[in-house]
């Protein structure tokens, strides 16, 4: 299976849809992990300035 028509295109310019399909989960974890990281470092923030006030 190709991501392209398969009437323009050579036998090398086909794409695989496992690499794609793999692009886009290592994307897409890379991406919940760094919102992941943010959420827990704003978390802890919070909770130093919440303990430091009061």
């Amino acid at each position: 299976m190709t991501l392209v028509a398969p009437a323009g295109m050579r036998e090398s310019d086909e794409t695989d849809w496992a690499v794609v399909i793999a692009v886009a989960l290592v994307a897409e974890i890379g991406l919940l992990w760094g919102f992941a990281c943010v959420a827990l470092v704003r978390r802890r923030l919070a909770l130093r300035r919440a303990l430091s006030d009061g």
